[in-house]
C-alpha cells in the first residue's frame, strides 16, 4: 500500500468537505491494508467512489478517505446473458463503453457517466426509468464485500444483508465487486418525444399519460416561474427501439457514435462553456436562461419526436464538462425530495412558493417518477422526486440551509423521503421522521454487529445518521 496523502476532499458540488488523508488502492490487499492502517493510526475510514455525490456522502474530514477510482477492472462479461462483473471502481462510462457494441446497456444510469458502480450501488442510484425498473440495486445479482475485520463475504438477494449494504451509503461493509444484469438493446438510438407543460398540473398530467408507454420519463422545471405558470417545464419521454426498427443498428452501437461532441456548434470547446455560463450565475441571469429554455422548448420541441443516442439522452451533465465551476467560489448543493403520489403536486407547488418567498429559487429542477423497493434505507416510494440545484454563497449559506430545513418539514409531513447521494443539509430529526423506526433500528443493529468499533464513517454519517441512531438507542 502506498502512503496516503493529505488532500482537500469535497462533494461534487464543492460546497462541503474538508481536509483528509487520501488513499487510492489498486488491489484487494491494498484495501485490507488501508483498514489496518486506519485502525493503527486511530483514524476512521470514509469510502469514496468518483466523488459524484453532491454533498458530503463521500467526504471524510480528518479521516482516511479510500478512493476506489484505480480499483476499476472489468473482470467478466458474458455477451450472451448480459451479466457483467466489475471491481467497485469501474465507472458507468467504463461499463457502457465495454458492452454497447454487443447490444447491452446498464439497466439504470445517473445523469452523468462518471460515478463508480460501487458508489452507485452503495447509494442505490435511480435513473429516468425508476418508475419502471426501480433503482440499480434491483439489477444487482451478487456483491463481494470486505468486512472491517478483513474477511470477505458474498451477498446475494437471498441474504438480508444484501438489502442493507445496497443503499447503506458505505457504512456497513466495503463493496469490492459487483455483478450486474445488463439490459438488452436493439439499436444505438431511442425515440424521444417532447412536450411542454405550462404549469405543474400539466406536467403531472403528461407523466400520467405517458408512463405506461415510455421506457424513460424526465421533466425539466423552470424554478423561477410563478403565478399560473408555477412549475412549468419540458418533459422528455424516451422509448427503446424494438428489433428491426433500425435497419442498421450496429452503425450507432459503437463508442464513437455515442461519444458526446467536444465542441458546441462544432466551434466552441465545451470545456470552456462554464466560463460562458458564469456571467449568468445569479438569479437574474439564470431566470433569463430558464425563460429561454422554456420558450425554445415550447416553440422548437413541443409535440415533436426525434431519435437520440443513449449517451446523449442519459448523460446531460456530461454535455458541459465542469459546468459546476460556474457556481464558484461557493459551489452548489442539490436538494432532492421524494413525495408520495397523492401529495406530490401540492408539496412541489408549496416548495416552489417557499423558495420564491426566501428569494432562493432553484436554478435547475428535475422531476422523475418512482416506485417502492425492498432496500432497508431506501428513498424509493410510489411517487415523484424533485431534484433542485442551489448556488451557495457566503451570504446565502445560512439562509439556504434554513430553507432546506423548512422544505424537509413539509416533505416529512407528507410522508416523503430524501436521497443520501444528494444530501448536504439533512438534520438527525429529519432522518428519524423520514424513515421507519424499525428500519433505522435494523441498520443500527447491523452496524453494531459488522463494525462495532465504528471504523467506517463519512461526514454524512457523522452529521445526520449517527446522531439519529443515538436518539433511537
Amino acid at each position: 500500500m502506498s502512503a496516503p496523502v493529505t488532500a482537500r476532499v469535497t462533494g461534487w458540488g464543492m460546497a462541503v468537505g474538508g481536509d483528509a488523508l487520501l488513499l487510492q488502492p489498486t488491489t484487494l490487499e491494498d484495501i485490507r491494508a488501508a483498514l489496518t492502517y486506519a485502525r493503527a493510526q486511530g483514524l476512521r475510514v470514509a469510502l469514496r467512489g468518483a466523488g459524484c455525490s453532491y454533498g458530503d456522502a463521500s467526504c471524510g474530514t480528518g479521516k482516511l478517505v479510500v478512493d476506489f477510482t484505480r480499483f476499476n477492472r472489468i473482470l467478466e462479461f458474458d455477451r450472451g446473458s448480459g451479466v457483467i462483473r466489475v471491481q467497485a471502481g469501474a465507472t458507468i462510462g467504463d461499463i457502457w463503453q465495454h458492452v454497447l457494441p454487443h447490444g447491452w446497456w446498464p439497466p439504470v444510469v445517473s445523469g452523468t457517466m462518471a460515478p463508480t458502480l460501487g458508489g452507485a450501488v452503495a447509494m442505490n442510484i435511480h435513473g429516468k426509468n425508476a418508475y419502471r425498473v426501480g433503482p440499480i440495486g434491483d439489477h444487482v445479482l451478487r456483491l463481494q464485500v470486505l468486512l472491517v475485520d478483513g474477511t470477505e463475504r458474498t451477498l446475494t438477494p437471498e441474504d438480508p444483508l444484501f438489502f442493507a449494504v445496497i443503499g447503506g451509503f458505505g457504512e456497513l461493509a466495503v463493496i469490492t465487486e459487483v455483478t450486474l444484469q445488463l439490459k438488452h438493446i436493439y439499436a444505438g438510438q431511442m425515440d424521444v418525444d417532447a412536450l411542454c407543460g405550462s404549469n405543474l398540473a400539466e406536467i403531472f398530467a403528461i407523466f400520467d399519460d405517458w408512463q405506461d408507454r415510455s421506457d424513460y420519463i424526465v421533466a425539466w422545471i423552470d424554478g423561477f416561474a410563478g403565478g399560473t405558470g408555477l412549475g412549468r417545464g419540458l418533459v422528455h419521454m424516451a422509448h427503446q427501439l424494438p428489433p428491426g426498427a433500425d435497419a442498421n443498428p450496429q452503425a450507432l452501437m459503437t463508442v464513437a457514435a455515442q461519444t458526446l461532441p467536444s465542441r458546441l456548434f462544432g466551434v466552441i470547446p465545451k470545456a470552456w462553456m462554464w466560463v460562458l455560463l458564469w456571467p449568468f450565475a445569479n438569479n437574474l441571469g439564470w431566470r433569463l436562461v430558464c425563460w429561454a429554455k422554456y420558450w425554445s422548448g415550447r416553440l422548437l420541441e413541443h409535440g415533436k419526436r426525434y431519435r437520440q443516442g443513449h449517451a446523449a439522452f442519459h448523460f446531460l451533465l456530461d454535455y458541459v464538462p465542469n459546468f459546476k465551476f460556474a457556481y464558484k467560489p461557493g459551489g452548489l448543493i442539490q436538494h432532492q425530495i421524494f413525495v408520495p403520489k397523492a401529495e406530490a403536486q401540492r408539496v412541489f407547488a408549496e416548495v416552489f412558493r417557499l423558495q420564491h418567498r426566501y428569494g432562493l429559487p432553484t436554478w435547475l429542477a428535475v422531476m422523475k417518477r418512482h416506485r417502492p423497493d425492498r432496500f432497508l434505507l431506501t428513498h424509493g416510494l410510489d411517487g415523484y422526486s424533485m431534484a433542485q440545484d442551489f448556488a451557495v454563497t457566503a451570504r446565502n449559506r445560512q439562509k439556504l440551509w434554513q430553507l432546506c430545513h423548512e422544505v424537509d418539514a413539509i416533505v416529512t409531513a407528507a410522508g416523503g423521503r430524501f436521497y443520501f447521494a444528494k444530501d448536504a443539509t439533512l438534520q438527525p430529526d429529519t432522518v428519524l421522521a423520514a424513515w421507519p423506526k424499525e428500519n433505522l433500528l435494523q441498520f443500527a443493529k447491523l452496524r453494531q454487529e459488522l463494525d462495532p468499533e465504528g471504523l467506517l464513517a463519512t461526514d454524512l454519517y457523522d452529521r445526520a445518521v449517527a446522531p439519529a441512531l443515538r436518539k433511537l438507542a
